[in-house]
């Protein structure tokens, strides 16, 4: 801004006649543009200097930038009219971002992009396009699965690579089970041999092979003690 008035008009701290000078308005008062960059400039969060009265800045979060200095903290990308991101005091485009925070997928280790769909597993985060069955390569998304050793399979797989089979119902033993002298038994098939009671979180003995119940056992066998 530019004014033509008389010789008294002075700056209000250095007394400079702004007569044919630019100054500039403050609180009611006339600077100069020197004693306004001292007294009132922000300073570029980067560089330390001033953000003059004639350079461009900018501001975000309160923090203050010259527009030359607004850039990626590690690709050095301009990022005026740009994309960013603000994290530990540092500028990040898009992709320096995504490159250095962003989750990656546990199976193939590429980035996550910013909301893109995932699964999540085990604290661990997957591509949907990576989270399938290592037998039959099926998408495991929505789908009933089981995992041994770090490998996905789905239930079908399972059953046919995976599963061990209870001794006494014939049937893939899917969850937790019971083994009994090297045998395995599904918990629901793990009985008293006389009364058909479940052995299982529960004392039992055994004769000749068979496993009874503590109350069978001492019905039918009170003078053996061969108990488990």
């Amino acid at each position: 801004m530019t004014e033509n008035i008389s010789n008294s008009f002075l700056c209000w701290y250095c007394e400079k006649n702004l007569t044919d000078n630019r100054y500039v308005i403050r609180d009611g008062f006339a600077v100069c543009l020197s004693c306004f960059e001292e007294k009132y400039s922000n300073y570029c969060f980067k560089c330390k200097e001033i953000i003059g009265i004639e350079t461009q800045g900018c501001i975000f979060q309160d923090i203050t930038w010259h527009n030359t200095c607004f850039n990626c903290s590690i690709c050095n990308k301009s990022l005026i009219n740009d994309k960013f991101a603000y994290r530990n005091e540092k500028l990040y485009c898009r992709h320096c971002f995504i490159i250095e925070y962003a989750e990656r997928c546990y199976r193939c280790n590429q980035t996550l992009e910013p909301g893109e769909k995932c699964t999540e597993y085990d604290k661990k985060f997957y591509h949907q396009s990576c989270f399938i069955c290592n037998g039959c390569q099926q998408s495991l998304s929505n789908v009933d699965f089981r995992c041994r050793d770090q490998y996905f399979l789905c239930i079908s797989c399972y059953m046919h690579l995976v599963a061990i089979y209870c001794i006494k119902c014939h049937k893939a033993i899917v969850s937790d089970g019971v083994l009994y002298r090297n045998h395995p038994f599904h918990n629901e098939c793990f009985l008293c041999t006389n009364c058909s009671t479940s052995l299982r979180n529960q004392r039992f003995a055994e004769h000749n092979g068979d496993a009874y119940c503590s109350v069978c056992f001492a019905s039918l066998f009170s003078n053996q003690t061969n108990t488990t």
